[in-house]
């Protein structure tokens, strides 16, 4: 309660002393604000106070984790629902592709093992006839590439290990594309295998690649958010290998040795990207990854075994 000191007048909140005049309150007699004299003015009316509004919590800095409470499984299934789509392809998130086989003409092509779930009935069967001269070139390349073909109906779902995925449509257009970051493709874009010479020793011989043409669907695996660098006669780009997913047509790239780098050789190893890269000059596109290092696929390294990777039932169909 604040009172007032009868010889200043003054307002004050208890005490020995007037903290203003220096009388000692004691003597005073101090009157409550109902009970002042006329010389005192109006009564003061008591004096409240607002608490501070509560502080809201800091946003947690960037790169850290704020916790989050669990949701109910109501919650669950409906933030994750199966987005129906009547496209050949269509991303359920940018680490999942959803296919239907029918929009797509009852089959797909795509990398053996990338498989996760399927609904309606279909078969799968690694690619056979047709192709041997490009299965030829696939076993001498060394690369784990290896295509299996879906047949049937319904929807098929496609990932691998977790790598984004970025979802093209061709129109009559050609792309060239490192092999491991090859996905999915549907029947009307034709394919082959190339290989990129380069020095001697570099990346055991050479870099595979499949080369797509045609109209249709193409998914294409990245390591993170993808980059699209353009390529001009006075502005040629050099990529690291392992970065590099995929680029346009009429660029034929070739091995470039940076004398520059040359002292990092002994640091790195030879066939790290800073000494060797991807020469693309002309006109065109280049499409690069955030990355040093090649995406790991589920067919990297595959197990002998039945667990993990293209094994089990469907590494004996495929030939893994």
């Amino acid at each position: 309660m604040v009172l007032r000191c009868q010889e200043c007048g003054r307002e004050v909140e208890g005490g020995r002393f007037c903290r203003f005049c220096g009388a000692p309150l004691a003597a005073q007699g101090l009157s409550t604000p109902g009970n002042l004299p006329p010389s005192a003015g109006p009564p003061l009316e008591p004096v409240t106070t607002t608490p501070p509004a509560p502080v809201p919590p800091a946003a947690p800095l960037e790169g850290t984790h704020a916790c989050t409470s669990p949701v109910s499984l109501s919650e669950l299934v409906s933030s994750s629902r199966e987005e129906a789509s009547s496209l050949p392809f269509a991303l359920q998130n940018k680490k999942l592709l959803r296919v239907n086989l029918q929009a797509c003409g009852g089959q797909v092509l795509a990398k053996a093992g990338s498989m996760v779930a399927y609904q309606g009935r279909m078969t799968f069967a690694r690619l056979g006839s047709g192709g041997i001269d490009r299965w030829l070139k696939k076993k001498i390349s060394g690369e784990q590439f290896t295509l299996m073909q879906a047949q049937g109906e319904g929807n098929l779902f496609l990932a691998d290990a977790a790598n984004d995925i970025i979802l093209l449509q061709l129109q009559g257009e050609s792309i060239t594309v490192e092999a491991l970051n090859l996905l999915a493709f549907t029947p009307g874009i034709s394919w082959d295998i190339e290989l990129i010479r380069g020095a001697a020793g570099m990346l055991a011989g050479g870099l595979w690649t499949v080369a797509l043409s045609g109209t249709g669907y193409l998914a294409l695996i990245c390591k993170g958010e993808p980059l699209t660098l353009q390529v001009t006669p006075d502005r040629p780009v050099f990529a690291d290998p392992n970065a590099t997913v995929a680029w346009s047509q009429g660029l034929n790239p070739r091995v470039h040795v940076d004398a520059n780098l040359s002292s990092l050789k002994g640091i790195f190893g030879s066939t790290h990207g800073e000494i060797f890269q991807l020469a693309f000059e002309g006109q065109g596109f280049v499409v690069i990854q955030p990355s040093e290092e090649a995406p790991k696929t589920s067919l990297q390294d595959p197990p002998s075994g039945g667990g993990g990777g293209a094994g089990g039932i469907l590494g004996g169909i495929l030939g893994h």
